[in-house]
């Protein structure tokens, strides 16, 4: 799966009927690395971690966040 230019991210009744395997790709499609090997948002192209260590950050608070869901 890949984000056409122009694009918008998926809406909420599209992501809770997707299966587990197209919401993977979808998340392979929202996030990409620059020629730095930074990880960037698809939309906006904003960076998201530059850093292994952002990366295990990253992690860390979406696991936090998990229990609101």
């Amino acid at each position: 799966m890949s984000i056409p230019d122009g694009m918008e991210a998926a809406d909420i009744p599209t992501m809770r009927n997707m299966e587990i395997g197209d919401y993977t790709k979808y998340l392979e499609a929202l996030f990409f690395f620059d020629h730095h090997e930074n990880l960037r948002s698809s939309f906006g192209e904003y960076p998201v971690a530059t850093t292994p260590e952002q990366i295990d950050a990253l992690i860390k608070y979406l696991k936090h966040i998990k229990t609101r869901m």
